[in-house]
């Protein structure tokens, strides 16, 4: 959307996306990254992918939002689906072939965001996101069902693939670069930094897609009304002229340049919470997991195009404290 539709959703929404809304959930995030880690002392090999980066996030929106949880596992399979479809991936549907995978999902994912607005709407409570955007009102403003029921989608798939690479990405990158990882375990305080890194180093987002609502001339192409623009972020960030050295992966620069959550008026929504995560996820895994090293490197990769992230990232480790 653009303006002025567009700034009247986001203003409805990021009340509850505010740093200092978001910096309420640091206790209850720490301590389910306390509990994913605690998993990871039972056994000499850890995935840190299925057993810290996957399910983190998926934890924190749905408990945000106010999913009961023994139904965050769906999730894991619904945003699945539809993360091909932002790939360009089996997206074609004609009518009269098989329904893709991404549709299923889809389909399952509204119908069960429907029944838990209706839910609400009987049953408001004080503590969920839900409850706060079916009260959420500007001058007279309120969402509509529908503006509810998409929006709470779009927070539940873009609150969970991104963090998740954000996150396994950024334990790749440490587990590479060991005098990294134990600075960061000597100075839990420079995390913020580690993942502003990473954000530049190896995105969660490769790239992204904009309408040009007129023509224009972007170096020495020209982009008539209309047409499409594709961003290539990982790119950008290693462009020497924005980030010195960009090939080396340095928490110390002293200017991270990145268009990890974007830019302008679409800049992402949830940056506060997922910079939360990653920095408490990333500080608890260099504090407490002794003598980690990569099984594989590389490790294997999801096929994506624009989402970057391990399908798998196997560690050995020499125990976990507490």
């Amino acid at each position: 959307m653009d303006p002025p539709d567009h700034t009247r959703l986001r203003r409805l929404v990021s009340s509850a996306f505010t740093a200092r809304a978001v910096a309420r959930m640091e206790a209850s995030i720490a301590q389910l990254v306390g509990e994913y880690l605690d998993g990871a002392a039972e056994r000499e090999t850890f995935d840190v992918l299925s057993g810290l980066a996957y399910p983190l996030p998926v934890a924190v929106i749905c408990r945000m939002l106010g999913v009961p949880p023994a139904d965050e596992r769906l999730f894991h399979g619904w945003s699945a689906q539809l993360t091909r479809l932002f790939d360009g991936f089996d997206n074609h549907y004609d009518g009269n072939g098989e329904t893709p995978e991404w549709m299923q999902g889809e389909v399952e994912l509204h119908r069960y965001v429907n029944e838990l607005v209706a839910d609400r709407r009987k049953r408001p409570r004080r503590d969920d996101l839900i409850s706060e955007l079916l009260a959420a009102e500007d001058g007279g403003d309120v969402l509509s069902h529908d503006e509810l029921v998409s929006t709470i989608v779009l927070l539940l798939v873009a609150g969970h693939e991104t963090t998740v690479n954000l996150i396994a990405n950024g334990v790749l990158a440490l587990l590479r670069h060991p005098g990294h990882l134990a600075a960061l375990r000597a100075d839990p305080g420079t995390a913020p930094a580690v993942v502003e890194e990473i954000l530049r180093y190896d995105p969660p987002v490769q790239l992204t897609v904009r309408g040009a609502d007129q023509g224009l001339r972007v170096g020495d192409a020209k982009v008539p009304a209309g047409g499409l623009v594709f961003l290539l972020l990982a790119s950008a960030h290693r462009d020497p002229e924005a980030n010195p050295d960009p090939d080396r992966f340095d928490p110390n620069r002293e200017q991270v340049r990145h268009l990890g959550f974007g830019f302008g008026p679409h800049f992402c929504l949830g940056a506060p919470l997922a910079r939360l995560e990653g920095r408490l996820a990333l500080a608890a895994f260099a504090r407490r997991v002794r003598q980690p090293e990569l099984v594989a490197d590389p490790p294997p990769y999801r096929e994506h195009v624009n989402l970057r992230g391990v399908s798998e990232l196997l560690i050995s480790h020499a125990g976990v404290t507490r």
